[in-house]
């Protein structure tokens, strides 16, 4: 059996890609798609994927991207290595799984039709992914379920205090920093300090 390799991986994860383009998705770089919404809000597309001797195996994750979100929150961050605005973030996403828990897995052996599987795939994410992505594509729906990720870290309370205060919601983004901070200073300074001061300048505090 010709087992699998990084070679085929990259071509399934292409096939993908090019399904998802043909469906109308935003195709922004060879191995990144999206679909655009208008204003900042676009649907978040991910295809994580696994290579094993027997198959290549994609996890579709689907979400959404807030670019303005995301561009604040990282503007604020001054540091030796400061990071860079990615479309390729998603702002919330969840496995396609959790919301089509009868669709088969994605599993591509050398004896796959890729492109048929790729399409099912692109399918799937028209039909059941970019109305779950239109769904959360507020400030108001994403701020509870990034509130229930908060305590995760990895960039979640930044963003869920950047949604705050982009929904107008100044006060609770102010208390929900300042009690962070309390308990995970180490952590998020970097971002709240800034934050902080910037909502004090707002106010003509400083």
């Amino acid at each position: 059996m010709n087992p699998c390799d990084a070679a085929f991986k990259r071509e399934v994860r292409l096939r993908c890609y090019d399904a998802l383009e043909a469906e109308g998705f935003t195709r922004y770089r060879k191995e990144g798609a999206d679909w655009p919404f208008g204003g900042e809000f676009y649907c978040w597309v991910g295809l994580n994927s696994g290579l094993y001797k027997e198959y290549v195996q994609i996890n579709p994750f689907v979400g959404v991207h807030a670019a303005s979100l995301e561009q604040f929150w990282i503007s604020l961050i001054k540091d030796e290595y400061p990071k860079k605005y990615d479309r390729s973030h998603a702002t919330y996403a969840i496995h396609l799984g959790k919301i089509a828990p009868n669709e088969e897995i994605f599993r591509f052996t050398r004896e796959t039709d890729v492109a048929s599987e790729a399409k099912r795939l692109a399918r799937l994410y028209l039909e059941v992914g970019l109305p779950f992505a239109k769904s959360i594509a507020s400030y108001d729906a994403l701020i509870p379920l990034l509130m229930k990720r908060s305590e995760s870290l990895g960039a979640a309370p930044e963003k869920l205090a950047a949604c705050l205060y982009l929904a107008g919601r100044v006060d609770e983004a102010r208390f929900f920093v300042e009690s962070f901070m309390e308990k995970h200073r180490d952590y998020i300074a970097k971002f709240a300090v800034p934050f902080l001061a910037l909502l004090a300048r707002s106010e003509g505090v400083v």
